[in-house]
């Protein structure tokens, strides 16, 4: 996908920990997949929920989600408030996406999120099983 403007791109939860499991660049891959501006951002609910998993997951999976915690800031990703009341991550993901003005893809791994979002014409961007990354074709926000 080429653009000219910045592309803002969410990371969720599901995203970070997949990444991260499979030992992949989340950078390096976004580069592969966007050619042009990226920024890279989560939102604080995806932060407490990783902080959250880290503190009452044992072994591997709580493990991941303290290294993503970790990535988020050695890698300087941006970390926007949710700016809404609800304890549901998804909720507060498609809530942003919705409420956003810049062009924005979600980076998730969860099929329901991706079902949402592409309904209401949120591009999505997910990992390919072994290496690289797939975008959905966002059909923008209508002008109603």
């Amino acid at each position: 996908m080429k653009t000219s403007q910045s592309l803002t791109v969410l990371l969720d939860t599901s995203f970070l920990l997949a990444m991260l499991e499979q030992r992949r660049d989340i950078d390096e891959e976004l580069r592969d997949l966007i050619n042009g501006p990226t920024r890279i951002t989560t939102l604080d609910m995806v932060e407490r929920e990783l902080q959250r998993i880290g503190r009452t997951r044992a072994s591997k999976i709580g493990a991941m989600a303290n290294a993503a915690l970790e990535l988020l800031i050695l890698r300087r990703y941006q970390i926007l408030s949710a700016r809404v009341e609800t304890s549901d991550t998804d909720a507060a993901i498609l809530s942003f996406s919705q409420a956003t003005n810049e062009p924005l893809a979600v980076a998730t791994v969860d099929r329901k999120l991706r079902t949402a979002l592409s309904r209401l014409g949120i591009a999505t961007v997910y990992p390919k099983r072994h290496r690289g990354l797939l975008m959905s074709k966002s059909v923008g926000p209508s002008s109603t």
